[in-house]
């Protein structure tokens, strides 16, 4: 999907602003945590589903990184490798647990009504099922799959060229709430991994994938970045589960693509608001809602957005450095 030319780019995504009553309270850092800070800390918090916070900088007894490196080095791993994990696992006890959709009322069924005209195909289903199913799995430190997928999600975001340890205060430097990223994924499992992973991994997509991890540490923009991650994955399952998705899958014929890809436009409508607006973490509850909103009711018009942004933020030069970087890493893996 992100290697097709975008034609007629749309201008919602550039015209689409949110308004609050009084204008937006203002976030000021100066070495501790203010109150405002504190107080928009608890909002983010308030959006989420799996309840992480924030980075707090006054923080004094989390452990550092080890003093050594761990010896045995994990290669980075490709979203192909960790389907080929799923479709080898037995998914049952999770395929099993899967709710189905709560029951729409007025506008909202009739909607739905007209998403589900065409059934997706058997196979289809199938592999929206297993999504479903991935955000019921929990990470499991003893599947060296799942190690690979932190350890890559670190290593591409952080420059990092050694494993780090499982748990510590570093996970922060990419936006998780604390030590150990397994208890932000309370809510979308093994999934929220999967989604970031994409993003970090795929060569078209990695070089915006820096430039958001780029913006997550700005001194007056800062955000946590894999918690955003982690709550963009829930809003891309809602959407399809509820089938706001399936004609973009019966486009596409791949489901995990196009829910992949979802994500990835999500994430870019954010960041688009997020830095052309100068938000801060005091709009960040506004912000998910009003993106939630907009993408689940503009799919085709969000992914047209990304579209025109790799196409036009990023050389060709820029795009097959990562892509030979990503496969000189990746390809005895593959």
């Amino acid at each position: 999907m992100v290697e097709e030319p975008l034609n007629n780019p749309p201008s919602e995504l550039a015209n689409h602003q949110h308004e609050v009553d009084g204008g937006p309270a203002k976030l000021t850092i100066d070495g501790a945590v203010s109150a405002a800070y504190e107080e928009a800390t608890d909002e983010w918090d308030n959006v989420q589903e799996i309840t992480p916070g924030f980075r707090d900088p006054s923080a004094v007894n989390a452990p550092d990184y080890d003093p050594e490196p761990p010896p045995a080095q994990i290669q980075l791993i490709t979203v192909e490798r960790v389907l080929h994990y799923l479709n080898h696992t037995n998914m049952q006890p999770y395929l099993s647990s899967i709710r189905t959709s709560p029951e729409r009322q007025g506008i909202f069924r009739l909607i739905y009504c007209v998403c589900r005209t065409q059934q997706l195909p058997g196979h289809l289903k199938q592999s929206k099922l297993l999504i479903q199913a991935t955000a019921l799995m929990p990470f499991n430190n003893d599947e060296p799959v799942h190690l690979a997928v932190l350890q890559t999600l670190y290593k591409q975001l952080t420059g990092a060229r050694f494993d780090c340890p499982r748990y510590g205060s570093h996970w922060e430097d990419i936006g998780f709430q604390g030590n150990d990223p397994s208890t932000d994924l309370r809510g979308v499992g093994f999934l929220g991994l999967i989604n970031a992973l994409y993003l970090v991994i795929t060569p078209e997509l990695f070089p915006f994938a820096k430039d958001v991890h780029r913006l997550s540490l700005n001194e007056t923009q800062e955000f946590p970045l894999m918690v955003l991650s982690i709550n963009v994955t829930r809003m891309a399952l809602h959407a399809l589960r509820d089938g706001l998705l399936d004609k973009r899958c019966r486009e596409e014929g791949d489901v995990w693509t196009t829910f992949n890809f979802y994500y990835a436009s999500i994430i870019f409508h954010i960041y688009h608001i997020w830095k052309s607006q100068r938000k801060t973490i005091t709009d960040s509850g506004f912000v998910l809602k009003d993106a939630e909103a907009y993408c689940r009711k503009n799919v085709k018009l969000a992914e047209n957005a990304l579209e025109r942004h790799l196409g036009t933020a990023y050389s060709v030069t820029a795009k097959q450095a990562a892509r030979n970087t990503i496969f000189a890493a990746t390809q005895q893996i593959l």
